[in-house]
């Protein structure tokens, strides 16, 4: 199945919804972060149905461990070999095909409350997740928790 940007939009927007109906109570009583993802995940893959994997914290990239750059991940740059540390990355969310590399169609990180620090971090994480594992979209999301919960998202070039 093809997907473009506006589909990827419907179906975060819809799996929004689907989680806001029936799993508010986590956002509501300020749960554990991965509780929220685990479920969101769950919506997704209802909805995305047996044409895509939808895995949370996955590590694999074909057979092998899912590993960036250390130096590039932080300071969103190629470095000399010899300066980069490697390091295994799970990102929260991802819709991929499972096996051999792939395709990758989504990355999702997601954060609870996310101040301003969260989202510039998981902004340069998702940017070089998307580049190294040929993700065609990544996005950040934010649960807002208490009283006036909700979920927001943004795609990520």
């Amino acid at each position: 199945m093809t997907m473009n940007e506006q589909a990827v939009k419907n179906i975060i927007e819809a799996t929004k919804t689907a989680f806001l109906d029936s799993e508010s109570y986590l956002l509501r009583v300020n749960a554990n972060e991965r509780s929220m993802t685990h479920k969101f995940a769950e919506c997704l893959q209802s909805i995305f149905g047996h044409e895509w994997d939808v895995d949370c914290e996955y590590n694999r990239f074909g057979q092998n461990t899912k590993m960036i750059d250390e130096i590039q991940y932080i300071v969103g740059t190629d470095a000399d070999t010899a300066e980069t540390v490697a390091r295994t990355v799970y990102p929260d969310i991802i819709v991929h095909k499972r096996g051999e590399e792939g395709p990758n169609l989504l990355v999702i990180e997601a954060k609870k409350d996310a101040d301003t620090n969260d989202i510039e971090k998981d902004t340069q994480k998702l940017k070089v997740l998307k580049r190294t594992f040929e993700y065609k979209f990544a996005v950040f999301l934010n649960f807002e928790t208490g009283e006036n919960f909700n979920i927001n998202f943004d795609f990520i070039e």
